[in-house]
């Protein structure tokens, strides 16, 4: 409805407002629902909205309130769960992805204007069941790491993101890792993946000559 759309773009723009004097630069804003649903969205957001609204509809039921995610290495893209209904993504184009997490102290300001909007929906939970089997693997994959030698494989990038490349969810999370500081089993241990997936990222990534690896010690 068009009385739902000039709110949020109200809300929108009050954001902006704010935090274009923090960041230096203009904040551009999206708004979803837990399912991915796009509520609100700015123009310069169109290269990035497929995959804005398959990372929402993906992980939202992963995120705890007040959580935030980066997933896209290079861009200034932040995902932040204001509510258990909604989510607000910003995108600058200039300065660090780093300042965008000024709005983490503020974020929960308009969580109950923009439910009300949203209103009743349906988002899928993870089971109990898989959860704990998810947690227990992970805690294994830990334990194995730990016996492993100090020689630690360390994925780098070296090769420029424009922000124009069109990654999957998958690959885009092991990317934002590879900066040269996180192992292979690191990244396992932050993305929850497998390590069998990891490495299967990894060789494509490598094989398009997007990151070198490097065996480091410690």
């Amino acid at each position: 409805m068009q009385d739902e759309k000039d709110y949020l773009y109200a809300i929108s723009n009050e954001i902006v407002n704010i935090f274009g004097r923090i960041f230096a630069t203009k904040p551009y804003i999206a708004i979803l629902d837990g399912i991915g649903n796009i509520h609100h969205v700015d123009e310069p957001f169109s290269e990035h909205l497929e995959f804005i609204k398959d990372f929402v509809n993906k992980n939202f039921k992963f995120l705890q309130v007040g959580d935030y995610s980066f997933p896209l290495g290079g861009v200034n893209l932040g995902f932040f769960k204001i509510s258990p209904k909604a989510v607000i993504v910003l995108y600058t184009t200039k300065g660090f992805i780093g300042q965008l997490l000024a709005f983490k102290a503020r974020m929960h300001e308009w969580s109950q204007k923009i439910d009300e909007v949203i209103g009743d929906i349906n988002i899928p939970v993870e089971s109990v069941q898989n959860i704990v089997s998810e947690e227990s693997k992970l805690i294994e994959e830990r334990a194995a790491i730990k016996k492993r030698k100090l020689l630690r494989d360390v994925p780098i990038l070296i090769k420029k993101i424009s922000g124009k490349e069109k990654f999957s969810i998958d690959t885009a999370q092991v990317l934002n890792f590879c900066d040269g500081e996180n192992s292979i089993e690191d990244i396992c241990m932050t993305s929850n993946y497998n390590i069998v997936k990891v490495k299967e990222i990894l060789w494509e990534l490598e094989k398009k000559k997007w990151i070198a690896i490097k065996r480091l010690l410690g």
